[in-house]
């Protein structure tokens, strides 16, 4: 999508860059309307994929002049990379808690599985003040059901990461594990 459709001469981007993935978006910051996102695995290539990305926005929207463009990074990446791109970076904890505030200001929790970590956010209203306030955790010591995890498992079955997203839960089919044994998944699947 061209700018000149979109009404507006500045954009905002905002890349967060994972532990598996390099996900972009462009917003209109008058209207906050998505232009244009895009997400791919960097197989290692951080820095490359972001250059990729950032290439493509620009081809996208040739005639925004770079002094109109804000950028934002996140993400387990974007700290060494935001500098050099004329970033911001956001801590990736704070970055989701300010989207959900302000996009969905009536939930009561979040729960993000990155490719490495999970992360998990409670909104409560402080008795005191009436203020809403976020109880964020993040558990980056165990990747057990995480997007690293889930990839190697679909490598062990031979399963093309094009197929995980067609695949279906089936309560039927539960694997029930002790107190301790989810914690341990993600050491067992690189030993097998």
């Amino acid at each position: 999508m061209g700018f000149g459709k979109q009404g507006s001469d500045k954009l905002i981007i905002g890349i967060d860059v994972g532990s598996t993935t390099v996900k972009a978006t462009v917003v209109n910051p008058e209207t906050k309307q998505i232009l244009w996102s895009d997400y791919h695995r960097h197989h290692t290539k951080q820095a490359e994929k972001v250059l990729d990305m950032l290439v493509a926005i620009g081809n996208e929207f040739p005639d925004i002049i770079q002094e109109n463009i804000r950028v934002f990074a996140t993400g387990s990446g974007s700290a060494p990379i935001a500098p050099h791109i004329g970033a911001k970076f956001v801590q990736e904890v704070n970055a989701v808690t300010m989207a959900v505030e302000h996009l969905h200001p009536d939930v009561g929790s979040v729960i993000e599985l990155g490719g490495q970590d999970a992360k998990i956010i409670i909104f409560k209203e402080n008795e005191e003040t009436g203020n809403k306030q976020a109880l964020t955790s993040m558990n980056d010591k165990c990747a057990s059901g995480t997007g690293a995890t889930i990839d190697k498992c679909m490598i062990k079955v031979g399963m093309p990461m094009e197929e995980v997203g067609k695949l279906h839960f089936d309560v039927t089919r539960v694997a029930h594990f002790g107190s301790n044994q989810p914690a341990c998944l993600f050491s067992f699947t690189r030993s097998i």
